[in-house]
């Protein structure tokens, strides 16, 4: 059996299915029993969601939490995941943060002023030379 919704701009009948009352040409509305299928589908998908969102929180656990994040950049410096934050007091000092060279402070938590070297072979760090080869605007070694 065919589900007909009334036009509310002629009162005539529109068939479910339909964007536009095939009398006036007036936008349709959906039916409530297409509207009610609608709201079924979207409340089954929240609920599959929050169900596939508890298996992998109990698979893999929940997001890390901080025991310790005096300074609120979100690297913990005690109880989290990853590098620990080397110093809680500065939010601009943080794993992963840049590191400018030169400024005499670890910014990323590194261990070391300025960007760490690749560790290639045949690669120096930024503003140093190889090994056997001139630095930029220097003359080579004897």
């Amino acid at each position: 059996m065919m589900d007909l919704s009334t036009c509310h701009a002629c009162a005539g009948f529109v068939p479910d299915g339909r964007t536009t009352c095939p009398h006036c040409d007036a936008p349709a509305r959906a039916s409530r029993a297409a509207r009610a299928a609608r709201l079924g589908r979207r409340l089954a998908t929240a609920a599959a969601s929050g169900a596939v969102m508890m298996t992998l929180m109990a698979c893999y656990g929940g997001p890390p939490k901080c025991e310790i994040d005096e300074d609120k950049d979100r690297a913990c410096a005690k109880g989290g995941r990853g590098t620990p934050d080397c110093n809680d007091q500065d939010p601009n000092i943080r794993p992963l943060a840049s590191d400018p060279d030169g400024d005499g402070i670890d910014q990323n938590c590194d261990g070391v002023d300025g960007m760490k070297s690749s560790g290639a072979p045949g690669t120096a760090a930024p503003g140093t030379a190889a090994p056997g080869t001139a630095a930029p605007g220097t003359a080579a070694p004897p």
